[in-house]
């Protein structure tokens, strides 16, 4: 069917750092795709943008990362979101718990598994795709990178001031992930007592 899609969906949850308030949405998982051509003949190169925003705040809507530069280059620019924050990135030790993290990292596996799919449909070509991203997003290109989770999604990736090993991109705050994990009632095991 046709869906309309010319609205921004809710951003990920997050804390906005002006107010300090909780905002955007669980029902989060979208991407934006932007094309000037719906032939599926005319194969383009596609681009798949990964935000920044320290893997805690960010969004994929087009006043941040809009298409017309890249409309005007011939190419498929498709942005996509991820969770955020604890929704995102928390794990814990626990096999009561069962939360073993990255969360954020296999929504972007599954959109860039989505898009291979899928782009033919907006002019793409699925054997032309680059993954791209700045700040925790150029860390998270490197992550595709990285992981067999991506083998053949994608052909090339360009780091922007990020990458997986800068220290921002990992976080071993294990205390602070029990800490959420007792808001909820988490009574706690001996591996994580201290």
């Amino acid at each position: 069917g046709v869906r309309d899609c010319c609205n921004n969906k809710d951003k990920s949850v997050q804390v906005d750092f002006i107010t300090g308030k909780t905002c955007g949405s669980e029902d989060c998982l979208y991407l934006s795709v932007y094309t000037n051509n719906l032939t599926p003949e005319t194969k383009r190169p596609v681009l798949v943008y990964i935000h920044g925003g320290g893997f805690v705040i960010g969004e994929n809507h087009r006043e941040y990362y809009g298409p017309d530069y890249f409309i005007k280059k011939d190419v498929v620019l498709i942005t996509i979101q991820y969770r955020l924050g604890v929704l995102g990135f928390l794990s814990l030790n626990s096999e009561e718990l069962n939360v073993p993290g990255n969360a954020g990292l296999k929504d972007q596996v599954m959109a860039l598994r989505w898009i291979k799919n899928n782009c033919a449909n907006f002019g793409g070509n699925p054997d032309n795709i680059t993954v791209f991203g700045e700040s925790a997003g150029g860390a998270s290109a490197h992550y595709m990178m990285l992981t067999e989770q991506t083998r053949g999604l994608f052909h090339r990736g360009i780091l922007m001031s990020g990458n997986a090993v800068c220290p921002s991109a990992i976080s071993q705050n294990q205390h602070r992930a029990y800490a959420i994990a007792k808001l909820t009632g988490y009574k706690g095991e001996n591996n994580d007592k201290d």
